[in-house]
């Protein structure tokens, strides 16, 4: 990569990969809230190819209403989300076989999965999460913004591709996603959130 533009897909470092991650029985979390976070922690540019977002409700809202999400860009991390019990989830190779790369001038061999000391990524098990510390965009200049049609029961499907030049998280540099309305009274449901992408080995 150079200055956030060119990727070459025949470069042989190139390293694929995928975080998916499925929340638990998120309810009642306010307007605003951070619900899952994906942050880059090593000195390797990721170049996010594809956000993948979906909700289904599992227990009816008690009047209708839309779900809806919003995805930013945050920089300069120092602290990762550990309040609100959050669940790790691991991003992987989408070649499943595994890698075994020298990064840092250290031999690094992880199986199909990416250690969280590289890459966080962390979901809502029911509360919203916090404790993070991080420098975001305005919440008015979100990268994707992903909505659902208002039911007592609503979903969401959000496929976002970045257009034109591409979105690179370099080190300490993350996607915040947090729910942008707030849950109304008794509804109940699981957000799984996919991320695409590929980094330098």
């Amino acid at each position: 990569m150079k200055d956030n533009l060119r990727f070459d897909p025949m470069d042989q470092s190139a390293e694929g990969l995928i975080w998916g991650a499925l929340s638990g029985l998120m309810t009642g979390i306010a307007a605003d809230a951070d619900v899952a976070g994906l942050v880059n922690l090593s000195d390797s540019p990721i170049l996010v190819q594809r956000i993948r977002m979906r909700w289904f409700t599992t227990t009816a809202f008690a009047s209708a209403q839309s779900m809806a999400f919003r995805v930013n860009k945050a920089y300069g991390f120092t602290a990762v989300h550990t309040g609100g019990t959050p669940v790790a989830v691991q991003a992987h190779y989408n070649y499943q076989k595994g890698q075994s790369v020298t990064r840092a001038g250290t031999a690094i061999s992880t199986g199909d999965r990416i250690p969280l000391t590289e890459i966080s990524g962390v979901i809502a098990s029911t509360a919203a999460l916090t404790t993070a510390t991080y420098t975001a965009e305005d919440t008015d200049e979100p990268e994707v913004v992903a909505i659902g049609a208002a039911s007592t029961l609503p979903t969401l499907f959000e496929n976002y591709v970045p257009p034109g030049p591409p979105l690179v998280l370099t080190k300490n540099t993350g996607l915040i996603f947090n729910i942008a309305n707030a849950m109304g009274a008794s509804g109940v449901g699981k957000l799984f959130i996919g991320v695409d992408g590929v980094r330098k080995g």
